[in-house]
């Protein structure tokens, strides 16, 4: 009987321990070895357009690799600033400057235009009111030797022909153009100061890569040690993105703020104001971290380059930093500013002057010739014609494509060219055509990259 009982209880032992493996093996739903043999949905991909900076970035060779680190983009611009006569290294610059030489350079940037211009009311800029310009020059009031003084922008601002608000246009209508406006002028940017208008309301002064007349009440007055301490403090922020408001000052693209501190979400940095006698007053201002900020220059690259360029896309045209955007030129420097690299302002001394890898697009190239020429020419290179300049992005279909701040374009309609507004940041094809019947290709003399071996 024990024997039988002691059998019994091993069988059900036995019974157990299987039904025990079994529920193990089985614990998962059931139903779910189906399913996972069973075809995944997968998410339909994105389709790029070509007005998106994806679409050209899948397109290039090498888009990681790093054009120049910073030490080669310091030595670039020490060589370029060697090179480009409208450079200077402000820290670099004499105590002093002679008498006539300043009025030289005043004379040099204020000179009463010889083609007929308007004001904002449409009437005819007149000797007397030229006249009444020239008298706020305050040459007069200049010694022999002129110490200059340092200073840095406030806010966003301007530099100008002559000290004075009035616009300055070719035609009644052309008020998108005002011709005494000469480039925009961003925050933290450090300047020297010559001399002040006879109102005192304007400064002759010098940036990096521009001279003229900016409002007073935009700078205020430091110690030369003590500017240059904030701008190059390490660490810094640039700004990313078009442009971005802190408190109460608008920052554009590659604008280098002093940091601080940073946090786990935030970083402290340094803003630039005044005090009552004008002179440099610092705040310190916590901000969140953004993703227009980024700590430190941007890696230079070609991917970086297309993706800051159509950050700019759609943005109104700016003649001279009007508006608070930018012009072709300003678009091309903005760029590059994200990767501590400092232009000159103007197309001809950016395309002829600036140091860079060249290609050759001769005017004297037939137009068959410099198409075969783009084939060479690597996509995320500068492209410069009389006037204005390009970011060229490549090829596709038959058409080879660039993108650009411009204000119009021409077309063929009914054999006469019509006029074609654009006023902005945007793509087209490398064949439109200028006022005088030319594509953009035949006129476009130099591609650039900015790069030094």
């Amino acid at each position: 009987m024990k024997v039988l009982e002691i059998k019994y209880k091993i069988i059900i032992l036995i019974l157990l321990l299987v039904s025990t493996i079994y529920l193990i093996k089985t614990n998962e739903p059931r139903g779910k070895k189906e399913r996972d043999i069973e075809p995944q949905e997968k998410l339909p991909k994105k389709t790029l357009t070509m007005e998106e900076a994806g679409y050209w970035i899948e397109k290039l060779e090498e888009k990681d690799i790093v054009l120049m680190d910073g030490e080669k983009i310091e030595e670039f611009n020490t060589k370029n600033f060697s090179r480009v006569d409208s450079l200077m290294d402000l820290k670099e610059c004499k105590d002093k400057i002679e008498k006539e030489e300043l009025i030289q350079l005043i004379k040099s940037i204020s000179s009463i235009p010889e083609e007929e211009r308007y004001n904002k009311n449409g009437d005819i800029m007149d000797k007397d009111y030229y006249n009444t310009l020239l008298s706020n020059l305050n040459l007069d009031s200049i010694k022999s030797d002129v110490e200059v003084r340092y200073g840095v922008s406030i806010d966003r601002t301007f530099i100008r022909t002559f000290p004075t608000y009035e616009p300055s246009y070719r035609k009644k209508e052309d008020t998108e153009f005002d011709r005494f406006q000469e480039t925009a002028v961003y925050p933290w940017e450090p300047i020297i100061i010559y001399n002040k208008s006879k109102d005192g309301q304007w400064y002759f002064a010098r940036m990096y890569n521009y001279v003229g007349w900016v409002p007073a009440d935009k700078i205020a007055i430091g110690d030369k040690e003590e500017i240059f301490n904030y701008i190059d403090m390490e660490p810094f922020l640039v700004i990313l993105d078009r442009q971005m408001t802190i408190i109460d000052k608008i920052f554009d693209m590659g604008v280098r703020i002093p940091l601080k501190e940073e946090k786990e979400n935030s970083y402290i940095i340094f803003i630039p104001y005044k005090d009552e006698n004008n002179r440099l007053e610092i705040v310190e201002w916590e901000i969140n971290k953004f993703k227009e900020l980024h700590l430190g220059y941007l890696p230079y690259t070609k991917e970086n380059i297309i993706l800051q360029a159509f950050k700019l896309m759609g943005e109104t045209y700016g003649w001279g930093g009007l508006n608070n955007t930018r012009d072709c030129s300003a678009f091309m420097m903005d760029i590059y500013r994200s990767f501590g690299i400092k232009l000159p302002r103007n197309t001809l001394d950016q395309g002829s002057k600036s140091l860079g890898i060249e290609y050759d697009l001769n005017h004297n190239s037939t137009l068959e010739e410099k198409i075969a020429l783009l084939e060479d020419i690597p996509p995320a290179t500068s492209l410069y014609m009389p006037g204005h300049t390009m970011l060229y992005l490549g090829k596709e279909g038959d058409y080879y494509y660039i993108i650009h701040q411009f204000a119009d374009y021409y077309e063929e309609k009914e054999g006469a060219l019509e006029k074609i507004v654009a006023m902005k940041t945007d793509i087209s094809p490398v064949t439109i055509k200028t006022s005088s019947g030319k594509t953009y290709l035949e006129s476009i003399y130099l591609a650039k990259e900015f790069i030094i071996e």
